[in-house]
């Protein structure tokens, strides 16, 4: 039980670490392409980036799948079982390795044609290309590894590693930037910086396991295959949707507009996955050793606490976004980043979608790809369907609508699964969650309505956010303590304890 705890609170620690050296340089390296190459440039980087991301789809879920068959030979040091398992899924990500260079010359002739009218074939497919190169390095070498190491309460390593190579990368793309090279060799160093991440997770494991790699790789071994198929090709048409729609059926400019936006929450949403590292890893544990009770109780804590934080930093996101994000691209003339009403939506849709992932752990956890498989298909269908036909009418609020709809459908379903089928909870728990986060949001909301930044510096959005966030503090502390003392007491507890040990 130590073991499992310690190992959680590291993941924690390297988790935040990674997540905030992640969200500064997200924040800084788009700002560098914005300046040096112009929003055209960044919403092709932008759509690229989607568009790469689909070949995500090749790997058929088997990820997902993998990590829930490797929790009980883990927990019971099978290394013969974890060793079949292994042995399997790294067969398989290489066939999805071949797969991407096939995807990736199709998109060679493709994608130029999309958007001809603002780039020559040959900017278009050298940058392409540049960009690619890490994500092979993923499937042939690194992705099997990392499945292995997340489920074995062992995401530190990778965290570190990622870490570590989010920084060189960085570092190194603003030099080249500066110095005024082209956005090709920018995006090739960041690709081969990248590599180093399959390379080192790969000698960790040869040191640290005992996997047979001459074991047979039994398909057995790895069960609801097709499940998994089924729940990753409907998450990755959810994830995607959006720019794919605004690449096929807008500008390049509104792609551009919706990343630097989506930046801010995908940021947040990062910060708050932060926090859960390590979780999907416990849970699967005390799912495959039958501890019923102590998930209840965990979950309980786990899921008052991604509700708070999503609260608490998305209501800031709602008042702050459209003043920071006029400061972050002041001076970028070339499309109109001021969309208030963009704003309000997709920061809702992102704070829904925050709780929705935080509570999907739970269902991947327990393995339940089968059972919630058509959820997911409707969930995805939502988010293309609605977000095409707004699209042409609302241009990025429609695509933004689209995700809310579907990702708020898809979070209904998950509570009313989790209490029919694993945790046995009774609904109007969530309920009552729900209601007490959007009297949050309404009483934040009323007490920062003052708050109106029209001088577009740093200095000023500072203060102002400074000045929303105690207020925002205070409200939820005010809230919480009403109704969930007990969560508050046990978090000013464990406070306790590690000031005291410090």
């Amino acid at each position: 039980m130590n073991e499992r705890l310690n190992k959680l609170k590291l993941n924690t620690v390297l988790g935040v670490i990674y997540q905030v050296s992640l969200l500064l340089v997200n924040f800084i390296l788009p700002r560098f392409f914005l300046k040096y190459y112009g929003s055209n440039v960044n919403g092709l980087i932008s759509s690229i980036t989607q568009f790469l991301s689909f070949i995500n789809l090749a790997d058929m879920g088997i990820g997902a799948v993998v990590s829930s068959a490797l929790y009980k030979p883990l927990a019971k040091g099978d290394d013969e079982k974890v060793s079949s398992i292994v042995v399997f899924a790294r067969k398989f990500f290489k066939i999805v390795g071949f797969i991407l260079i096939a995807y990736i010359v199709v998109l060679t002739f493709v994608y130029p044609i999309i958007v001809k009218d603002s780039f020559s074939v040959l900017f278009t497919v050298t940058l392409m290309w540049a960009m690619c190169i890490s994500q092979f390095g993923q499937y042939f070498i690194g992705i099997t590894y990392q499945l292995l190491l997340n489920a074995d309460q062992r995401s530190y390593v990778q965290l570190f590693i990622n870490a570590v190579t989010i920084i060189l990368n960085a570092a190194a793309a603003i030099f080249i930037m500066v110095h005024g090279s082209s956005v090709q060799l920018v995006k090739l160093t960041t690709s081969l910086i990248f590599l180093a991440r399959p390379v080192f997770m790969y000698g960790y494991v040869r040191k640290h396991y005992h996997i047979n790699y001459k074991a047979k790789a039994d398909p057995n071994a790895v069960p609801q295959k097709k499940s998994g198929i089924i729940q990753h090709i409907a998450y990755m048409v959810y994830q995607n949707a959006d720019v794919a729609v605004l690449t096929l059926f807008s500008t390049l400019s509104n792609v551009s507009i919706y990343s630097v936006y989506v930046l801010v929450n995908n940021g947040l949403k990062s910060f708050v996955t932060a926090l859960t590292t390590g979780f999907l890893a416990m849970f699967g544990d005390m799912i495959a050793k039958g501890e019923r009770e102590k998930l209840n109780k965990s979950y309980d804590v786990y899921d008052w606490m991604i509700h708070t934080v999503c609260t608490y930093v998305y209501s800031l996101s709602g008042v702050l976004i459209v003043p920071f994000i006029l400061t972050y691209t002041r001076g970028i003339n070339d499309a109109n980043y001021n969309v208030p009403l963009f704003a309000i939506i997709i920061t809702i849709a992102y704070a829904c979608n925050t709780v929705r992932e935080g509570m999907f752990v739970i269902i991947k956890a327990a393995g339940h790809y089968k059972q919630t498989q058509k959820a997911s298909l409707m969930e995805a269908i939502l988010n293309l369907s609605v977000s095409i036909i707004f699209v042409f009418k609302f241009g990025l609020v429609g695509v933004a609508i689209g995700t809310m709809i579907a990702t708020s459908f898809f979070g209904i379903y998950e509570m009313h699964y989790l209490s029919q089928h694993i945790l046995y909870r009774k609904p109007m728990k969530y309920i009552r969650q729900l209601l007490i986060d959007f009297l949050s949001v309404v009483v934040i909301a009323v007490c920062t309505h003052w708050i109106h930044i029209t001088t577009y510096s740093y200095g000023v959005w500072f203060v102002n956010a400074l000045i929303a966030a105690v207020i925002a503090a205070v409200v939820l502390l005010a809230i919480n303590w009403f109704f969930y003392s007990d969560n508050l007491r046990t978090m000013f507890g464990l406070m306790h304890k590690r000031i005291s040990k410090a």
